[in-house]
């Protein structure tokens, strides 16, 4: 027995003496995609209890053997099985468990379990983001989510973007509400997307009625980055770039535009051998700079993150004439005192500065003058081949002759009349405009932790903003429509300022199987916005020194501008309930009571229920079917909008002082209303319903999402009240409710994503989405009349109209039925059947509003190289031409005009003879599809070996080219399929609208 004991003790004893003998220490680095060391990852030799744990800088080390199996591991990050073959130093990456990290998702007042949702929610993450090369956070946002469209208001360096969810629910500002560190903000134009951890975007009644009056249009929630326990990190991130224009547009040459005006009768025009090509001179190349850089750190008891980012865009139109410049400096600090008190702040402060061009504009916009003017006129003139008529003009009006910065005379149109400008001087000379801007964003917060579960949330926020726009006309003298025979600009100041009062209680407990949460608030708000400064001026040009409006020689007019002031005072509650992670349920609701409406109406209330179900936490549920989750959500509630009011809608306004003189009335002080109450003002109240569900699968490599939603937005408010003022009545109302307008659709979103043995890596989603807006109601005219939308040259009617029963602010004009084949004219429909063309048989020829959006993307990873793909487009959407005028026979235009035109009878042309063409600048055949798809960004980055970064002192190092907005798939035959527009009565309207520029970039990622 003994003997056998001792045999059965031996090879034991033996072993693990070899493995004394033959242990060996290993030490290493453990570190994200980005080469941030992670503190805290659990270090564990598989099969034993032995491990480690990293230190605050990540690093680790233990001893083991060679052959054994290291696991590495970390909530949010996926586990590593690393085979050790005997090295002393292992580094190893850890990358973000995307099925972990969408498990918390900031909602209003709080987070919540991503599973757990019953709403629709939309998330893009860190890593989304920071695999972006755009400058602004619309771009970022743009294409990455179902049922949201995002289009620059221009293509011009800083201009801005206009953010859709779920189509147009609106007849005016249609604007989803911007929700930073828990801050409200009217734009988020000035945050660095590299500040940015986190975007949540609310589409659903449900989810964003928490937010009641300004939840309507959706919500966008931005989180910014806060610091990570452990030693001072620092992070630089480079970018630069040159930008130019990528189209396909073809204007007539010179032969062909001589051609075509003489087929219309216009004799005077002759090749007199300039050949200027105005699109490729008027764009040009312009250079793009961004520098980020950040410090963060902290301990378990106090985090900070600190930034600072600078851009430096140039425009291609103009160049320095359309820069933008943008600084941004962000602090965000967070600490814990003991248990139960818990502090923060965020803050950014920016300044911007941008220059801009004259544009959107169907009469004086460069890009309008650039389509329209003939080619026989040249950039500039050789020495000596000024034309006389040029030089007697300028002499007859004491104007100077527009030069250039050597000294060349600019051409003065050849043979275009009325308002054209050559191009170039107008965007190099001519017209410049300066926006100064300055912004002040803060929110600090108090959060006591009184027991468990149980907290409340005391938060204050500032927003102050300040906005001061010259414009400067230098003199010149064209023609008498196109002439400035003095210096002349304009300036104005704006200064808003809104603080934000939030407290709110959060009370969390289970019972068993029954789980709550209740949250409920209390908030104070006020808003003002002034104009200090308003004045036009100008100064002869014998007596001008300098552009400063203060000067005696200015003869100046001052304007006044009425002050808006709005204040808000709110209750709001939301219960969340589920059971045993199955049966889900929530319902929130809202009271609002704004100034900025009449007395009997300023209080609005806002429910919302919603209800989920998780099938595949149910006992039935077959965990081998390779489906990992499976949940249905339904949801119903109602939000407002205030959104487009300025804040006077129940105040009448009366002054003695028009153009800055006193109203004279036969003698006697007068006086003028400029906005007349309206106190029959309503919320602007949107409904909606939602159902969705959502699938894991695959080991949750798969996920998918579909959504079905109906949105009635009643009460919708349109700001120009002069669109139902009669003109008698001598002032104009103010705000007023236009009717009922209806979205529906159906979003779904796609995601796989996979780690191959060898290491490769991929991801890939899409999303595509259906709309249909209608406008199922209209109040305030006659039936089967319309509100009047944007005006066109071409159109005097309105280019745009809101009627019942149509897509809101659809274009408006004549159908047509091809071109006679006798005569070349156009073949208007008689939509009325009164045998008669006139104005009554204009109708419906076509709509702004896409019936598919889509986008996705494509990551792939191999080892130390990375490639990222991203697209997005629109289909079923119209776009009309409005820059043609009516006016001026000899103007230039797009190629299709001069090849597809009639010439003779018995041809079969798509496009009328020369002579006829003015006749369809009010049809159908100004309209095109204006479905596109963009490729947004073709990435390829690689990541230098830590072997070589480590004895640099660099954690990680990252180089990458980037080409954004390079290709475009488009029928459009304008500049740019992508048209966003200032006003929302002209989404697809292009008066020349400045393109998005086509950008290749390099760019770097360096962390210390």
């Amino acid at each position: 027995m003994k003997n056998r004991l001792l045999k059965k003790l031996i090879l034991p004893m033996f072993l693990l003496l070899g493995s004394i003998i033959y242990a060996q220490s290993v030490s290493g680095t453990v570190s994200d995609k980005t080469g941030i060391p992670i503190p805290g990852v659990n270090v564990i030799v598989k099969g034993t209890s032995t491990g480690t744990v990293t230190d605050f800088d990540g690093n680790y080390a233990l001893d083991t053997n060679a052959g054994s199996t290291l696991v590495f591991s970390y909530i949010g990050y996926q586990s590593q099985n690393i085979n050790y073959t005997g090295q002393t130093t292992l580094n190893v990456t850890l990358n973000e468990d995307a099925s972990i990290l969408d498990e918390v998702v900031v909602v209003g007042y709080g987070t919540k379990k991503k599973s757990l949702v019953t709403g629709a929610i939309s998330s893009i993450d860190s890593e989304r983001i920071g695999t972006s090369s755009n400058q602004r956070v619309e771009q970022v946002i743009q294409g990455r989510t179902s049922g949201v469209t995002v289009s620059s208001s221009s293509g011009a360096p800083g201009a801005g973007a206009k953010i859709r969810i779920r189509g147009a629910g609106s007849s005016g500002n249609s604007e989803p509400l911007y929700i930073v560190d828990g801050m409200k903000t009217s734009s988020i134009e000035d945050i660095a997307p590299s500040d940015i951890a986190n975007i949540e975007i609310l589409k659903d009644a449900a989810s964003s009625s928490i937010y009641g009056t300004e939840g309507a249009n959706g919500v966008v929630i931005i989180n910014t980055k806060s610091g990570r326990a452990g030693d001072l990190r620092v992070s630089f991130n480079s970018q630069t770039g040159v930008q130019f224009v990528n189209t396909s547009m073809d204007l007539m040459d010179a032969s062909q535009f001589t051609t075509y005006m003489n087929e219309a009768g216009i004799g005077t025009v002759f090749n007199n051998g300039y050949n200027t090509n105005w699109i490729d001179e008027t764009f040009s190349t312009a250079m793009l700079q961004r520098y980020d850089v950040n410090i963060s750190g902290g301990s378990e008891k106090f985090l900070y993150y600190a930034s600072a980012s600078h851009l430096d865009q140039d425009g291609v139109v103009g160049r320095s004439n359309s820069n933008f410049k943008r600084t941004t400096f962000r602090t965000n600090l967070k600490s814990k005192i003991g248990k139960v008190v818990e502090i923060g702040l965020n803050a950014t402060y920016s300044l911007s500065d941008r220059n801009g061009i004259q544009e959107n504009s169907d009469t004086r916009g460069v890009i309008q003058n650039m389509l329209i003017l003939d080619p026989l006129t040249p950039v500039t003139y050789a020495p000596g081949q000024v034309p006389q008529s040029v030089i007697d003009n300028a002499n007859a009006n004491n104007v100077p002759l527009l030069t250039d910065k050597s000294g060349n005379v600019y051409g003065y149109p050849a043979f275009s009349t009325g308002e054209v400008l050559n191009p170039v001087a107008y965007g190099n000379e001519i017209d410049k405009t300066n926006y100064d801007e300055k912004q002040f964003l803060a929110s600090v917060y108090l959060k006591l932790n009184l027991a468990e579960g149980l907290s409340v949330t005391s938060r204050f926020g500032f927003d102050q903003g300040e906005t001061e726009t010259q414009t400067r006309v230098i003199p010149y003298y064209v023609s008498s429509e196109a002439a400035n025979t003095a210096y002349s600009g304009s300036q104005e100041q704006v200064e808003s300022t809104r603080w934000l009062w939030e407290n709110f209680v959060t009370y969390e407990k289970s019972f068993g199987s029954h789980n709550f949460k209740l949250m409920a608030g209390y908030s104070a708000e006020d808003q003002d916005i002034e104009t200090p400064l308003k004045s036009s001026g100008s100064v002869a040009i014998a007596d001008f020194t300098d552009w400063d409006f203060d000067l005696p020689g200015f003869n100046t007019q001052v304007d006044i501008v009425d002050p808006y002031y709005d204040n808000m005072v709110s209750l709001y509650s939301r219960l969340s309930y589920d059971y045993d992670d199955k049966y889900l349920f929530e319902a929130s609701v809202r009271s609002d009571k704004s100034d900025k409406f009449p007395t009997d109406n300023k209080t609005g209330i806002f429910p919302s229920f919603s209800a989920g179900w998780i099938l595949s936490n149910e006992g039935f549920w077959n965990t081998d079917s390779g489906f990992n989750y499976l949940k249905f959500r339904a949801s119903w509630g109602q939000n407002g909008s205030r959104s487009n009011l300025d804040g006077n809608s129940d105040k009448t306004y009366i002054t003695n002082i028009i153009d800055g003189q006193s109203i004279d009335y036969l003698g006697n002080q007068g006086a003028e209303i400029t906005g007349y109450a309206n106190p029959n003002l309503v919320w602007e109240t949107s409904e909606q319903f939602n159902v969705g569900m959502d699938l894991r699968a695959i080991n949750n490599k798969l996920s998918f999402s579909a959504d079905y939603y109906k949105k009635t937005t009643r009460d919708a408010i349109v700001k120009d009240g002069s669109l139902i003022t009669p003109g008698s009545a001598g002032f104009l109302s103010n705000e007023f409710n236009s009717g009922t307008i209806e979205n529906s659709g159906l979003e779904f979103e796609l995601g796989f994503n996979d780690t191959c043995s060898n290491g490769f890596s991929y991801s890939i989603s899409a999303n595509l989405s259906t709309l249909k807006n209608e406008v199922t109601e209209i109040l305030f005219v006659p039936d089967g009349t319309s509100l009047v939308g944007a005006g066109a040259p071409q159109n005097a009617d309105g280019i745009t109209r809101f009627s019942e029963g149509l897509p809101s602010w659809y274009f408006y004009g004549f159908k047509t039925d091809g071109i006679d084949p006798n005569t070349g004219e156009v073949v208007k429909v008689d939509t009325n059947n009164d045998g008669n063309i006139t104005n009554a048989d204009k109708t419906m020829i076509g709509s702004p509003h896409p019936d598919l959006l889509y986008g996705g993307n494509i990551n792939l990873a191999y080892k130390a190289f990375d490639f990222n793909l991203q697209f997005q487009g629109t289909a079923g959407n119209d776009i009309v031409s409005v820059y043609h005028q009516p006016s001026r026979p000899i103007t230039n235009k797009p190629i299709h005009f001069y090849e597809n035109r009639w010439q003779q009878p018995g041809d079969n042309a798509s496009y009328p003879g020369a002579a006829h063409v003015i006749g369809s600048y009010d049809t159908d055949l100004m309209v095109e599809d204006g479905s596109y798809m963009r490729i947004k960004q073709i990435q390829f980055g690689y990541t230098l070996p830590e072997a070589f970064l480590s004895q640099l002192k660099i954690k990680h190092l990252r180089l990458y080219l980037s080409l954004d907005d390079y290709f475009t798939f488009t029928q459009y035959s304008g500049l740019d399929p992508e048209i966003g527009n200032f006003n929302y009565d002209s989404i697809g309207v292009d008066r020349g609208f400045y393109p998005t520029a086509a950008k290749a970039l390099f760019g770097l990622s360096l962390n210390f």
